[in-house]
């Protein structure tokens, strides 16, 4: 009499699914790559050396919490500063998850711990869409005009 393997049956049909599903799989939905293996996406730039990605997306996350920088400064306003009006510059990089990491400042007309490290905190806190490239990191950079009695502008 013929001895079976234990599972004999299922072993024979997870063999024949993965066939099946790996011949699907090569024939309708692998990309096609146009004769170049290695594909790369594209980053292109405008003549500011500003990707689309940056144009919307990171733009948006920072439209979207400018409140929040808002409050930096008026918080920065109530110790009764001498220089009141100006800019601060920050950069940083984010990560393929979109986390907002290494925010450093670049320059800024204020002295003042508070303001600069507020808005430092503010934007590490930041979550960003994926960048378009999640291989690695993407630099940012960003310029906040603050002027009294106006809300923060670009």
């Amino acid at each position: 009499m013929k001895q079976l393997i234990p599972y004999q049956k299922e072993i024979l049909l997870v063999s024949m699914t993965t066939f099946v599903l790996s011949f699907v799989y090569l024939i309708f939905l692998r990309p096609i790559s146009n004769g170049n293996e290695y594909t790369q996406i594209t980053n292109e730039v405008d003549k500011r050396g500003l990707s689309p990605y940056h144009k919307r997306e990171v733009n948006l996350t920072i439209t979207k919490h400018k409140r929040q920088i808002q409050i930096c400064y008026n918080l920065y306003l109530e110790t009764k500063p001498k220089i009141e009006e100006g800019k601060a510059q920050f950069d940083w990089q984010i990560e393929p998850d979109g986390d907002a990491t290494k925010v450093e400042l670049i320059q800024s007309d204020f002295t003042s711990e508070l303001l600069l490290n507020c808005i430092q905190k503010e934007i590490s806190s930041w979550e960003f869409p994926p960048p378009p490239d999640r291989s690695r990191n993407t630099y940012a950079e960003y310029t906040f005009n603050f002027k009294k009695g106006v809300s923060i502008q670009k």
